[in-house]
């Protein structure tokens, strides 16, 4: 997300004093452990973005929401792709 504000701020005409994003994740690591429970994808994400900038709000609002659209992990958590999974052993397929 960082990246993207960064950037596409030139082309919203923000500019950026400071910038940083804080990304947490829940879940439940119950059965990672092996134990009964949910899932243990993340079950909530949320960033927070904290810019520092003397420009315009409406600018840096568009510049914000171009920039979620862009960013590909947020956009991936937003709409879940599939996944695969490939391993390998002493360079082999390793069958899963």
């Amino acid at each position: 997300m960082l990246s993207q504000v960064a950037q596409f701020a030139p082309q919203f005409e923000v500019e950026l004093e400071d910038a940083s994003v804080d990304l947490r994740a829940m879940f439940d690591s119950a059965r990672k452990y092996g134990l009964p429970g949910p899932d243990t994808a993340f079950q909530q994400v949320s960033v927070r973005l904290d810019l520092h900038s003397s420009s315009d709000p409406d600018r840096v609002r568009a510049l914000v929401t171009h920039a979620e659209m862009g960013c590909h992990a947020v956009r991936s958590l937003q709409n879940p792709v599939p996944v695969t999974m490939q391993a390998s052993l002493n360079r082999e397929p390793l069958e899963m």
